[in-house]
């Protein structure tokens, strides 16, 4: 397969690289910065938390111009709220036909690709594989959960479905297909909304908020109210008990990671908040389910990311 992959971001870098060894044809898409200078001069170094490293050697490209139209996939990893910038910017280059895949946090992602390239074949999926970046041009594979995909109508596109599964899987990236997209949505929002607003908040990995009983029950909140509001939508979700699953996977799986929201609080950057916590509040009040929990972690979030200029730092 020849992929586009668009955003090399911890969670691009990681598939980008995996697939590359595997044997694909890999391109990252990505604005200029030391990262995907890093990368362009020295290749990708992919490390375990044993510290195994190997190496990746990927065509990076930062301007659209670079592109070409004859991508078997392309796959969207960039943060949601630069979906449509990055998309206007590449979809001029791509072939109409060229299928899409978006494994971005949080819900509506589909549903935005779509309207924005409604000639487009638009798939979606979740992962449950962790990364971090530890310096330019290096990327922590943490987390080895598993990836699955789907589309809005079982039996549409099959074929590529399962191909781009057993591709992905050949990588070392166990990805399976789902017959009920908003399942897959859905499970996987209820990870980000149990731990990256509460990561961000209190400067912990996932699993090191779980250290205390606290950090459970807040975890155990944040998640119910989202089971609620996927109940009253009637979407099955993946875990029979989703908040004993969530501190599961904080637990076993994805304890090491450091999460995409802390790492951007750490970087004072721009959250992702509106599509996880911010997006829970916003299904409640529309099917009047009240989300305390996740309005106030919303909240919190918000608070920080439009102060950055005054955060205390001690000398």
């Amino acid at each position: 397969m020849k992929l586009l992959i668009l955003g090399a971001g911890a969670m691009g870098s990681l598939f980008a690289g995996k697939l590359k060894q595997a044997g694909m044809d890999v391109t990252l898409y990505n604005r200029s910065n030391d990262h995907t200078r890093a990368i362009q001069n020295n290749g990708l170094t992919l490390t375990d938390t044993d510290g195994n490293a190997s190496t990746a050697v990927l065509s990076v490209v930062t301007n659209p111009a670079g592109l070409t139209d004859n991508y078997d996939l392309v796959l969207v990893l960039v943060k949601a709220f630069a979906t449509q910038s990055v998309l206007k910017n590449v979809l001029p280059a791509l072939h109409k036909n060229t299928p899409i895949l978006t494994l971005q946090n949080g819900i509506g992602n589909m549903e935005k690709i779509e309207r924005l390239a409604p000639a487009h074949d638009v798939m979606v999926g979740g992962t449950r594989a962790g990364a971090g970046i530890k310096e330019p041009g290096v990327v922590v594979h943490r987390a080895w959960g598993s990836t699955f995909i789907g589309v809005s109508q079982p039996g549409d596109n099959q074929a590529l479905l399962d191909k781009i599964a057993l591709t992905f899987s050949a990588s070392g990236l166990e990805t399976h297909v789902s017959e009920n997209v908003q399942s897959i949505v859905w499970s996987k929002l209820l990870v980000n909304v149990a731990y990256n607003g509460l990561t961000a908040v209190t400067r912990l990995k996932n699993g090191d908020t779980l250290l205390v009983q606290e950090g459970e029950d807040i975890v155990a909140k944040l998640v119910h109210e989202a089971v609620q509001i996927a109940k009253a939508k009637k979407i099955p979700l993946l875990f029979d008990d989703p908040a004993a699953e969530c501190i599961r996977l904080g637990k076993v799986e994805i304890g090491m990671n450091t999460s995409s929201m802390l790492t951007d609080v750490l970087h004072e950057r721009k959250t992702e908040i509106d599509v996880m916590n911010g997006a829970v509040v916003e299904e409640g009040r529309k099917h009047r389910i009240p989300t305390p929990y996740n309005d106030m972690m919303t909240k919190l979030i918000k608070v920080m990311e439009n102060t950055y200029q005054h955060s205390v730092h001690l000398a």
